[in-house]
């Protein structure tokens, strides 16, 4: 079995996000054990999704004359490549609809050069953050064959990567004879994690990946997801095996239960119909993220690895710097070393 690992999504976006705490909260994963810290992907973010959708701190932290932050992913994680040493580095995912895949291959394989073959580059469809969110609008893109698209723009990245004359013929993207360097340091090219929940998302990571982050599913749902996943790779002729299945989790972890639910409730809360998928009561988040004491989570943890969960990206809650680097602390303490 591979080692179980965890990582810690930065905030690149968010209340708390500035350079500083970007910085900070890297450095501290890696001092700490963490295996990987990760970003995610918008470029347009506006109001609406800064107040609702939280994917790094906590609605506590949001204030009314905040702007909408959101650090490009891609560009961030140039960044943390000269400020870290060994962790992984990671994005769930790239909008990749919205990202030319030509252009996205040049900058991931420069990349990959920057960080030392450090790079995971995770890709999704673009699930819409809040219901009023136009950003396929903004860059001309329709929403409905987004699969179709994303499914060609993964190809065409991988012939970059690996074509010393790239070519590719599709639908939606087409070029002939790029000489385009340099090539990844990972080869023959950094793994591309499939992002998304539903059962093509397992199916396309089946296909195309190596490696499958889902985000609100349930342990049992992710045994169903990993049995599609492992029947589409065995029908294209590929080893699942040498796929690896991750989740992307909400998190909050304190000496108590009650603790950690205070942490996490008013957050899960604000952003509960916030999401393309609706969370209709607060026992459906509790259900399909890692929220509690440290006997809770190990529960929990214990619980996705039995599904066959091997990669941990992990959305920690936290009202403020300090309480992300405790709880980080506690998972360093109590929850890794469970788990080598």
């Amino acid at each position: 079995m591979k080692k179980i690992q965890f990582g810690v999504r930065v905030p690149n976006s968010g209340p708390l996000a500035t350079k500083e705490n970007i910085v900070k909260a890297a450095k501290e994963a890696e001092k700490m054990g963490f295996d990987s810290v990760w970003v995610h992907d918008h470029v347009v973010w506006s109001s609406e999704m800064h107040q609702h959708h939280i994917s790094s701190g906590a609605t506590e932290a949001i204030r009314e004359d905040q702007e909408a932050n959101f650090f490009e992913s891609l560009t961030t994680l140039a960044y943390l490549a000269a400020e870290t040493k060994s962790i992984t580095l990671g994005v769930a995912c790239l909008v990749m609809p919205c990202r030319n895949p030509i252009y996205a291959a040049k900058q991931t394989a420069t990349l990959d050069w920057l960080c030392n073959g450090r790079l995971i580059v995770g890709v999704g469809l673009g699930s819409k953050a809040t219901r009023e969110s136009k950003e396929f609008e903004v860059f001309g893109v329709p929403l409905k064959p987004r699969g179709r698209r994303s499914d060609e723009y993964i190809e065409a990245m991988k012939a970059v990567w690996v074509q010393p004359l790239a070519s590719y013929q599709g639908k939606y993207i087409s070029f002939k004879e790029a000489e385009i360097f340099p090539k990844p340091v990972q080869k023959p090219h950094p793994p591309v994690w499939v992002g998304g929940w539903m059962d093509l998302a397992a199916v396309r990571a089946g296909k195309y990946g190596e490696g499958w982050i889902p985000g609100w599913l349930s342990p049992k749902e992710m045994e169903r997801g990993c049995e599609i996943l492992d029947k589409t790779a065995r029908e294209r002729g590929r080893d699942p095996s040498n796929i690896t299945i991750a989740v992307e989790k909400l998190a909050a972890i304190a000496r108590t239960r009650d603790d950690a639910l205070n942490l996490a409730l008013p957050t899960i809360r604000e952003s509960s119909n916030s999401y393309e998928r609706d969370v209709d009561n607060v026992q459906f988040a509790l259900d399909r993220h890692i929220i509690g004491s440290v006997a809770d989570v190990r529960r929990r943890v214990d619980e996705f690895i039995e599904a066959g969960v091997q990669h941990f990206e992990l959305k920690i809650i936290y009202p403020s710097m300090e309480s992300l680097f405790e709880q980080m602390a506690l998972w360093s303490k109590e929850i890794i070393p469970h788990y080598q």
